[in-house]
């Protein structure tokens, strides 16, 4: 089972290239967070069509993973 909140809150550490805990990848996680939040915000139908289509291929992913362990 996939948290759609979770992901929501992970997405901009997800798509930061480094470690966030260095002043550059910090300020590029931060960029992401709040360009993430202007989305959610001025455009919250495609917002939440793209975080269902990511909670959609995670969910696939589980259940593969799921499979392959049984």
């Amino acid at each position: 089972m996939v948290n759609q909140r979770r992901i929501i809150k992970k997405l901009p550490a997800l798509l930061c290239d480094g470690a966030t805990s260095q002043r550059k990848f910090y300020n590029e996680f931060m960029r992401y967070r709040w360009r993430l939040m202007q989305l959610r915000k001025h455009n919250p139908q495609r917002f939440s069509s793209l975080t269902v289509e990511l909670v959609a291929v995670l969910e696939k992913i589980d259940k593969e993973l799921q499979e392959q362990n049984h």
